[in-house]
């Protein structure tokens, strides 16, 4: 399935049928659920699957705009511009499961801080707006880590509290792989993280100066497990 969904458009296409066969699937087991006994309990992994299913066509057609592999913007108007973390699918195309824990968190940020570059180097080729808010709600970055990107934290707004208790199996399923063991977000207490988008231009050398220290760390982790390994 990895090797398909990066082959050609033809065969992402197939990928995409067979997510969304399995998607609307998940919309008729809900409905068929409704008012039974134990209908709510079921009803999140039902949702949970409908969003795993409908990721690769949203992203083909251009409902979700990707920056990096991990971040996509969803909601794209010229005053607002709001971001999110990949979905399961991206987790299930871009990591494996020993990638689980450290590993996985710093390829996630790093990911995350590449496809802000993206957004800052599309603002300042004009593409999108200088005056645009660029949003989003995490619950994986810390509120020191956002402010020091040039982040302004404020409450995060009915809509985006209710859409991440929709989706909260999802990312406590997906926090939980980043973290490497059971990991449950505070989603009741999420902020929304906010910058403009010429702000975000500004703070272009800051955001490359992140990404190379999450890489240096990376890379010094992988070179001492590898010495370890041929020490065993």
């Amino acid at each position: 399935m990895r090797r398909l969904w990066r082959g050609s458009r033809s065969q992402q296409w197939v990928v995409a049928a067979a997510f969304l066969i399995a998607g609307f699937a998940s919309i008729r087991a809900i409905v068929a659920t409704l008012g039974f006994p134990g209908s709510l309990a079921v009803f999140p992994v039902l949702l949970s699957f409908y969003q795993l299913g409908i990721a690769p066509a949203a992203r083909l057609i251009g409902l979700y705009r990707y920056h990096s592999p991990m971040l996509k913007a969803t909601i794209r108007t010229r005053r607002l511009y709001e971001v999110h973390g990949g979905t399961s699918f991206d987790y299930l195309m871009q990591l494996r499961w020993r990638d689980r824990g450290c590993s996985a968190s710093r390829r996630i940020m790093i990911h995350y801080l590449e496809g802000l570059l993206d957004i800052a180097r599309l603002v300042a080729a004009g593409e999108i707006a200088e005056s645009v808010q660029v949003s989003g709600t995490s619950y994986f970055f810390s509120e020191q880590s956002a402010r020091r990107i040039g982040f302004r934290i404020r409450p995060a707004g009915i809509r985006l509290r209710l859409n991440l208790l929709l989706n909260a199996l999802d990312i406590t399923v997906l926090y939980s792989f980043a973290k490497g063991r059971l990991a449950i977000p505070n989603l009741l207490r999420a902020r929304e993280a906010v910058i403009s988008g010429w702000e975000l231009v500004a703070r272009r050398a800051v955001i490359e100066a992140v990404i190379r220290k999450l890489r240096q760390e990376s890379t010094a982790r992988e070179t001492s497990a590898a010495h370890q390994a041929l020490c065993a």
